[in-house]
């Protein structure tokens, strides 16, 4: 077992390099530091694998140590061997493999690396690029990935904050979003402090979550005060469907399929299951795109004459989303064109009760103007 040990005083250090060296086995002890950026720069250029570390230290502490070295290094197991319990317990209890309170007693190191040896030694061997090259997040509805042609799996997360951090990163992928930012959007009642070790140990957690499921091509990087999700090969679902529907030709005979398989491949809201206030405009964006989409096929199929084709359609945004007065209008002219009075009656009064129900509106007075002079013409 290869560790690294970084402390700024001296003689804790020394006092925890003997315990290793000189009473404890199959332990090499390959670099002692007492300074932060000397140790990062040789744990960066010589892989180890635990490192043990003080918290409390001048210039960069502890956490953001720790959170650089897991952007290049994430299978290094961390250690932290400090004076401030508050910090070990409520802080880095999820985020360390284990913490150590000074003064250093024998038989607790001895405890942690035998569980670092079992850790270690049992560690599987991922191949993650093939999967990586062939994967896609899932994005309707729910965060899952897909591997290859494998079944979607939920990505489980250490806490709901990981989820929505994560969610938020990929949603401004590609963008140095600011510390700062991010503490104020996920623990808004939480100092400045104790915000950024929370986000500090949530990162870390994402990205042990990330490595564990294979998406080692997604990365988040730590720049210019904030972090940035980079990813350059996993495919995003609602990217490439709106990719796919951009690139459609304009909707004709030849190409209607192809139109009506771009439209079945919306599965839901964008993030729907979650309720991010900040993932609204997005999500309203999309299904935009998808109701409008919709509308123009079923208005395609009504002028060919193809009225089964035009309901199917409308009655699929009506299941999708149950407000949205245009699936019924256009479910209503077709049924006019085809003489199904009742049916249309039964559209429209279903609409009005639908909108009165849920938005306390009425239905717009385009609608209403069309079906009283249809009302007129019919009886």
């Amino acid at each position: 077992m290869r560790v690294v040990l970084i402390d700024d005083e001296y003689l804790p250090l020394l006092r925890l390099k003997d315990i290793l060296e000189n009473e404890i086995d199959n332990v090499e002890v390959v670099g002692v530091y007492q300074d932060s950026m000397q140790a990062y720069k040789q744990i960066t250029s010589n892989p180890i694998d635990v490192l043990f570390m003080d918290i409390e230290m001048p210039g960069i502490n502890g956490l953001e140590l720790a959170e650089k070295i897991q952007e290049v290094a994430g299978d290094i197991e961390i250690v932290f061997v400090t004076g401030y319990s508050q910090y070990a317990i409520e802080a880095f209890e999820l985020f360390a493999f284990d913490y150590i309170l000074k003064p250093i007693r024998v038989e607790r190191l001895k405890k942690t690396i035998e569980q670092l040896s079992q850790r270690i030694s049992n560690k599987p061997i991922i191949k993650v690029k093939r999967d990586s090259e062939n994967s896609i997040i899932q994005s309707f509805n729910q965060l899952k990935v897909q591997k290859g042609g494998t079944e979607s799996e939920t990505l489980k997360w250490r806490t709901s904050k990981a989820q929505e951090l994560f969610a938020y990163l990929l949603h401004h992928r590609g963008k140095t979003i600011n510390r700062g930012i991010l503490v104020d959007l996920l623990w808004p009642s939480v100092d400045l402090e104790n915000g950024m070790q929370q986000l500090y140990t949530t990162i870390y957690h994402i990205r042990r979550t990330l490595k564990q499921v294979g998406l080692d091509a997604v990365r988040i990087s730590s720049r210019n005060g904030g972090y940035t999700l980079e990813n350059s090969t996993i495919r995003i679902e609602t990217e490439e469907w709106e990719e796919q529907l951009i690139n459609l030709d304009k909707l004709s005979d030849q190409n209607s399929t192809e139109h009506e398989k771009v439209f079945y491949q919306y599965k839901g809201d964008y993030l729907g299951d979650y309720s991010y206030l900040w993932a609204e405009g997005e999500k309203e964006r999309l299904k935009r795109l998808w109701i409008n989409h919709g509308i123009g096929l079923i208005q395609f199929y009504r002028k060919k004459g193809d009225m089964q084709a035009a309901i199917k359609i409308s009655m699929k945004i009506q299941q999708m989303y149950p407000e949205e007065e245009d699936s019924y209008f256009e479910l209503m002219m077709v049924y006019a064109s085809m003489n199904k009075v009742s049916v249309v009656e039964e559209q429209f009064q279903l609409l009005q009760t639908k909108l009165k129900d849920e938005l306390n509106v009425l239905p717009s007075q385009r609608i209403i103007k069309w079906y009283q002079a249809w009302k007129g013409k019919s009886c």
